[in-house]
């Protein structure tokens, strides 16, 4: 019997930790539009343009969850991030970016390609 409770409390906080793994990070998707050392700015996939600072603390993630940097970030790329709102400069701030590969072309259409929002599709 203290098995079994032991097992369940175990398993409730692993549970936990998995729910609240991004805090209470926005989880902004789309495909970059602009972007500088700074600042980047990206189309989300309901149509509209949210720009997102960079900061030295950023963390960036590659198509194959290899390490990236702002360089990778470029005009077209696809994109999640994950930003937490500056409620004194109302704007987000990016704890991390996962880069994917670049927006599918008229010729491309019928294949599809992995991206980083298709592997972080669970987040929402």
């Amino acid at each position: 019997m203290f098995k079994r409770g032991i097992t369940f409390a175990l398993a409730f906080v692993f549970s936990a930790a998995l729910l609240f793994a991004h805090g209470n990070a926005t989880h902004i998707i789309g495909t970059v539009t602009a972007v500088d050392a700074n600042h980047v700015t990206v189309k989300t996939q309901d149509g509209k343009t949210e720009t997102v600072t960079l900061e030295k603390g950023t963390k960036y993630q590659s198509g194959s969850n290899a390490p990236g940097t702002v360089a990778d970030l470029k005009v077209g790329v696809r994109v999640v991030i994950d930003a937490k709102m500056d409620e004194k400069k109302k704007e987000y701030t990016a704890e991390e970016v996962r880069i994917g590969t670049a927006t599918a072309s008229k010729s491309d259409a019928k294949t599809k390609s992995t991206t980083a929002a298709d592997t972080h599709a669970g987040h929402k």
